[in-house]
């Protein structure tokens, strides 16, 4: 939850400051997908797996609409919420 909180409060406006946000997100999920199971680490590891995707999108690495990438990465939020009883 903190790492996709710091995402959201550090991405800011452009393509740039957006990425290396996705990129940190990544590395901190992926640091949190360690201490997880079940159905919160598989959530945890398929949420990094969409900011490192969004990530390529955003640097031109891979083409794609990144607002579709930031669809799903909403809705894994809410599963996660849901998960940890955090709403």
């Amino acid at each position: 939850m903190t790492a996709l909180t710091a995402y959201r409060r550090n991405a800011g406006t452009t393509r740039s400051s957006q990425a290396a946000a996705a990129h940190q997100t990544y590395l901190d999920l992926m640091g949190a997908v360690l201490d997880a199971q079940g159905a919160v680490g598989e959530t945890i590891s398929r949420l990094a797996a969409k900011f490192q995707e969004l990530n390529f999108r955003l640097t031109g690495m891979t083409g794609g609409d990144p607002n579709q990438v930031i669809a799903d990465i909403n809705t894994d939020f809410a599963e996660i919420k849901r998960l940890c009883g955090s709403g």
